[in-house]
């Protein structure tokens, strides 16, 4: 997530060299009207952005770079990375020990997908005035990769009072209430992730915003689609059964810029 963060300035703000404005002299058209400028129109051929995504089943983080077709039709390339989690999830603490660090009783695996999407963006309608919206209709397909870290925790001996803590990887089977002091550091684990390959179909709907001619903000709402090649195991199947494919509804948060590639 730090890299796309670290990405921002190239796919926002390290455009202003590259955008190339055609000048009517005085003349008002119509988006001197939306933006309150005098005598500019741009006609667009790329378009990017980032976003932070918040779903029904955890949270993200993505950017998009793409160009435009014609004046109302844009495609691009997506890229996001999302967190799930089970609906069952439910964090506790170990009764007797409070500096152990949270767990998820029952939990095996964290689960996070990488998505690498094409993505077409339809204008259904313009912005007609200053301060209005513009919506479109968007449709993504492409690949996911689900990644599939293991859980450890801290692991009390022999029993409560504790002699030792040890770090393990949790079993449902050995590990029980009496037994978990607490959630080992996330990083344990990470050498053991297993990628699961799969496919991801997304529809949404984006209200774009923006006062600035050229910078874009905008709120999308929609719903996704994840399909893997096996089933994920997020809850042990002592508990839950293992998930194959996750359907989601979303919203996502934006910025991003439109300009003329010279």
């Amino acid at each position: 997530m730090k890299l796309l963060f670290a990405l921002f300035p190239l796919f926002v703000w390290g455009l202003p060299n590259s955008v190339a404005a055609q000048v009517r002299d005085g003349i008002s058209t119509g988006k001197d009207v939306v933006y309150g400028e005098d005598g500019v129109d741009v006609l667009y051929s790329h378009t990017s952005g980032i976003h932070l995504i918040a779903h029904s089943q955890g949270a993200g983080i993505g950017a998009h770079y793409g160009w435009f077709l014609n004046a109302k039709t844009s495609r691009s390339i997506n890229a996001d990375l999302v967190y799930f989690k089970h609906e069952k999830e439910e964090k506790t603490s170990n009764p007797v020990y409070n500096d152990g660090l949270p767990y998820v009783f029952g939990k095996l695996n964290s689960f996070l997908v990488f998505r690498i999407n094409t993505e077409t963006r339809k204008e259904l309608t313009p912005k007609l005035r200053q301060g209005a919206v513009r919506v479109e209709r968007i449709f993504r397909y492409g690949i996911g990769l689900g990644l599939e870290k293991p859980v450890y925790l801290e692991i009390g001996y022999p029993e409560i009072p504790y002699e030792y803590l040890a770090t393990e990887l949790y079993n449902p089977d050995e590990h029980f209430y009496n037994d978990i002091y607490g959630r080992s550091p996330w990083v344990n684990g990470l050498d053991e992730m297993n990628v699961i390959p799969g496919g991801n179909l997304n529809y949404a709907l984006s209200f774009e915003y923006g006062d600035v001619r050229g910078m874009t903000r905008h709120v999308e709402m929609g719903t996704s689609l994840d399909v893997f090649v096996r089933p994920v195991e997020i809850m042990a199947v002592q508990f839950v059964e293992s998930q194959l494919f996750f359907l989601s509804l979303y919203l996502k948060i934006g910025l991003g810029a439109n300009w003329t590639q010279k």
